[in-house]
């Protein structure tokens, strides 16, 4: 919402309680609807929505899905037209074929997915399966471009470790042949957590070298959690975690580099290399490559009393932190006072774009850019560029690159869907408003922002909707392809958006706004997934009252089905409300 925007939306109403039938077939859906593509509307609730790029331009996501008697992990293509694959399975091709598998606390959970960079996808899950014992486990599987799971795959998933103590928290990343190294926090040498790591390979095998419950990454005294995970680009990976060995500095950030045979990187000291040990406690790294084998690390840091800022450091290759670095990391934040949940995606030239959310007066997402050399760019605003100039709640972000040495940001925005692109001079995209642009924006809840690039400098936004009731759905949108809103110089204030009063000649919805003075208006109305079914007004309309019938048929003149409808009310460019239609 634009500063000075205001308005007053009350609950649209059907004026007449007739039961609606359908005259005649439902228009074929577009691509990319307004509001986001529906991936999956299946009964019950979809959550913890994770994505991956198809290589061609659009996306394959996975999911938690309570549809089956035991939880279940789903995944889905989209296509980059905004079209779901209909050569997979509707609503999502299942990860566990045998749907009866789960433990008792409720089956599967937590999926992540990367790449296998043929098209298809390799899916990995917390699994409750040893009914037993309650035992957490491991699993993977591989889904074809095709929408089929691999048949060299074991049929139900590939499991990576059954070990007592394995946590709920792991990270993964794709080999770059296909397959995948997970990393994971798991107690089963002492009651603190330890760090270990599997690697299966695109065939189905756990990879030869590695044991078989994994390889031990850090197993130092003290807790080991919150691990994050990158490729190295020669088929290994480096991890990094917070860590609790020290009881003076309180925790610190380590990273470890592992080869794809298993075997520790030259260089690297066993348990990891410290990164930051400064005082005060630092904590949920996040990492991005650095193109020549090392990496960018990011995380919380505390070390100022009362406060929490951004740092960032950079590990090179050889396991050897660079000395060009500040010692225990450059600062990167000065925003506000806490700072937290830092995101980093590489600049292309071995720096890195840097995101995080900051507690100023509200919760907003912040940017910044720190070079190869350690330094930060003196091209962007000190303390980080703010992404979103609102007074709503922004949060639960993710990043993508945009491959031009900026960043496109996603994140719930007080329940809605909005992402703004940065680029690599500190300036936001012209194209988008300063506010984000907004990816879905209905009075029903967004959230769960997972977001993966697309060529041309875009990216796919997943997340969860329950504009179809209480339950989650899975929604993705092209972030090019939402709509731009344009801010006029002087936004019309006072706009209502009021309940129609009954129309007795027939039956129709009677939509009713006020004026404060001549504007150009747009009043439209959507079904759940995003079409548009009518546009009911368009053009300059004077000030005062103002009253439009809908009689509920489409662009074609068809009756429209019972369900849920959203009517947009457009004010000179500002999109001022969606209000839910009940039709019987």
């Amino acid at each position: 919402m634009s500063a000075g925007l205001r308005w007053i939306s009350i609950c649209l109403a059907l004026i007449a309680t007739t039961t609606l039938s359908v005259a005649g077939p439902a228009p074929a859906l577009a691509a990319w609807p307004p509001f986001g593509q529906a991936v999956c509307t299946a009964s019950k609730g979809q959550t913890h929505v994770s994505i991956t790029t198809d290589g061609a331009g659009g996306a394959i996501l996975a999911w938690q899905d309570q549809r089956d008697a035991k939880v279940n992990i789903f995944a889905q293509h989209v296509l980059a037209s905004g079209d779901v694959d209909l050569g997979w399975a509707l609503n999502g091709q299942r990860m566990i074929v045998d749907a009866s598998l789960g433990g008792a606390a409720g089956g599967n959970f937590g999926p992540l997915i990367v790449s296998d960079g043929a098209g298809g996808a390799v899916v990995a899950w917390v699994d409750l399966r040893e009914v037993t014992s309650d035992k957490l486990d491991l699993f993977a599987q591989h889904i074809l471009a095709s929408g089929v799971l691999d048949a060299s795959w074991p049929t139900n998933g590939r499991q990576l470790v059954s070990a007592p103590g394995v946590g709920e928290n792991f990270a993964m990343v794709s080999d770059g042949a296909g397959g995948a190294i997970v990393t994971w926090t798991d107690g089963r040498t002492s009651p603190d957590f330890d760090l270990f790591a599997q690697h299966v390979l695109g065939t189905g095998a756990l990879a030869p070298g590695w044991p078989t419950n994994g390889l031990a990454v850090c197993t130092a005294s003290g807790r080991q959690q919150f691990p994050a995970i990158v490729t190295d680009g020669s088929g290994g990976a480096i991890i990094s975690w917070d860590d609790l060995r020290s009881s003076i500095s309180g925790d610190d950030v380590y990273a470890l580099r592992v080869l794809g045979s298993g075997a520790i990187a030259l260089g690297w000291p066993v348990n990891g290399r410290v990164v930051c040990a400064a005082a005060g406690d630092q904590g949920h790294p996040t990492l991005t490559p650095d193109g020549a084998s090392g990496v960018i690390v990011a995380w919380t840091d505390s070390r100022v009393v009362g406060s929490a800022h951004i740092f960032a450091q950079h590990v090179l290759g050889s396991g050897v932190v660079d000395p060009a670095w500040t010692v225990d990391g450059v600062a990167i934040s000065n925003a506000g006072p806490l700072e937290t949940r830092p995101l980093a995606v590489g600049d292309g030239a071995g720096g890195a774009v840097i995101a995080w959310q900051a507690f100023t007066v509200h919760l907003n997402m912040y940017a910044q850019h720190v070079l190869a050399t350690g330094t930060v760019d003196p091209r962007w605003s000190d303390g980080g560029r703010a992404l979103s100039i609102t007074d709503r709640t922004q949060s639960h972000a993710d990043i993508a690159t945009d491959d031009l040495g900026g960043a496109i940001v996603a994140w719930e925005d007080s329940g809605n869907v909005v992402a703004q692109h940065v680029g690599d001079s500190g300036l936001i995209d012209t194209a988008y408003p300063d506010t984000g642009r907004q990816i879905v924006d209905l009075p029903s809840d967004q959230g769960d922002v997972a977001i993966v690039s697309t060529p041309g400098g875009g990216a796919i936004v997943a997340w969860t909707d329950t504009r179809n009731g209480k339950d989650t759905d899975i929604y993705a949108m092209q972030v090019l392809e939402a709509a731009t809103v344009d801010v006029s110089e002087t936004p019309p204030e006072n706009v209502t958006f009021a309940r129609p009063s009954p129309n007795p000649a027939r039956a129709s919805l009677a939509l009713r706004f006020s004026l404060p003075r001549d504007a150009h208006v747009r009043l439209a109305i959507y079904d759940v997934t995003g079409r548009l079914v009518r546009e009911v007004a368009s053009g300059t309309r004077a000030a005062g009252q103002h009253t439009i019938a809908w009689d509920l048929r489409d662009a074609d003149g068809l009756g429209v089905r019972g369900g849920l409808y959203f009517a947009r009310l457009t004010v000179e460019g500002h999109s001022l409300t969606h209000k839910v239609i009940a039709l019987e």
